[in-house]
């Protein structure tokens, strides 16, 4: 009966323990996923609730030129 060797037993054990952690690893990793997806879900609709579409531009920003370049300098 080879189902009742030590040595067959034990890899079952083993293959056994490790589809569980296998197993256990991806529902823990389903369950951050759907949580961080509600969290991203509330965050869009209470900023989509908030819009105030006619605000006034102030001022400072109307001055402000459309594009902005920089430089960088190094020494050595």
């Amino acid at each position: 009966m080879d189902a009742q060797e030590p040595s067959n037993l034990r890899k079952r054990i083993l293959l056994h323990g490790v589809v569980a952690i296998f197993v256990g690893f991806g529902l823990f990793l389903h369950a951050c996923e759907n949580r961080g997806a509600e969290k991203e879900r509330q965050t869009m609709e209470v900023t989509q609730t908030n819009l105030m579409p006619n605000v006034a531009v102030p001022p400072i920003d109307r001055s402000a030129p459309l594009r902005t370049e920089t430089a960088t300098f190094a020494l050595g």
